[in-house]
């Protein structure tokens, strides 16, 4: 039986693109992980990232703002060449997968692009012991 892939309420996507961010980013991610490790398949992180956008409500849960949902499926690398940082940070609030613990397994959360290059392969608590040293430092 096919896996329904309809996307959560807060996503302004209909469900053919939706599938087809979900591939993609499935797709990226497992090849990035089978570098590290990882065996998953490309359904299993399909599933895996479909339930991370459902358990979501469209807030970062690091810092608390809300997601641009309408972003999904837009980033272009050619621009992001030609523009540079002006054009990523136009991106910063796009929904993007994270892994929960920087392991190479299917366990993800959805987070913002800017929370998910800050955070790189920090675990949580890592990455939450770096931005109280950052507060701490400049207060």
């Amino acid at each position: 039986m096919a896996t329904s892939y309809d996307p959560p309420l807060w996503v302004k996507s209909d469900s053919d693109s939706y599938k087809r961010w979900l591939n993609r980013k499935a797709i990226s991610l497992m090849k990035r992980d089978r570098k590290r490790g990882g065996t998953y398949r490309v359904k299993e992180a399909m599933d895996a990232i479909h339930e991370a956008m459902h358990r979501s409500d469209g807030i970062d849960p690091y810092d608390g703002q809300a997601m641009d949902s309408e972003l999904l499926g837009l980033y272009d690398n050619a621009e992001s060449k030609d523009r540079g940082s002006a054009y990523r940070r136009e991106f910063y609030r796009l929904p993007t997968v994270d892994h929960r613990n920087a392991e190479p397994v299917c366990d993800f959360q959805i987070v913002s692009w800017q929370t998910n290059d800050a955070k790189g392969d920090m675990s949580p608590e890592e990455y939450l012991a770096y931005c109280i040293a950052v507060v701490n430092h400049l207060t």
